[in-house]
């Protein structure tokens, strides 16, 4: 068991420095989208022409808004899509550190139990020796609470 929890904290360990190169990020998606001027003598107004663009936006949400940003194609766009990129990156090693960790909480919790299972027989068997009850009396209320 002990390997067990050593190989699952050297794991955790190194997702925990894979999380420290992952470099700026942002939450959101980016969405392309063409769209129609509106005007009867454009190009764009010809049946199967797919419009004016494409057009980039960033759309996040916050406290259940909806915000939305243009982005320019080129660098600007190029960088907001490695942030974005670098963000689900993040959440997905997040995802791995918590399974990890759920784990390792797993294993200390059998470990735990298995030794204070073994420990409260003991404890058991002393008590029978000295003659005592086993469970202890129940604490009456405090002289200090109020009644309400």
């Amino acid at each position: 068991m002990s390997s067990d929890i050593d190989s699952l904290e050297a794991e955790r360990k190194r997702l925990y420095q894979e999380i420290s190169k992952t470099g700026d990020f942002r939450r959101g998606s980016i969405i392309v989208n063409y769209r129609r001027c509106g005007k009867p003598n454009c190009a764009c107004a010809q049946p199967g022409h797919p419009g004016h663009g494409p057009q980039y936006r960033l759309t996040t949400k916050v406290a259940g808004q909806t915000h939305v940003k243009n982005l320019r194609p080129g660098r600007e766009l190029e960088i907001v899509e490695n942030e974005v990129a670098n963000h689900q990156r993040f959440r997905e090693l997040i995802r791995s550190v918590v399974e990890v960790s759920e784990q390792i909480c797993d294993i200390r919790e059998t470990l735990s139990c298995d030794s204070s299972h073994v420990e409260s027989e003991a404890d058991a068997e002393t008590t029978a020796q000295k003659g005592a009850s086993k469970t202890a009396s129940k604490r009456k209320s405090s002289r200090n609470s109020t009644i309400s």
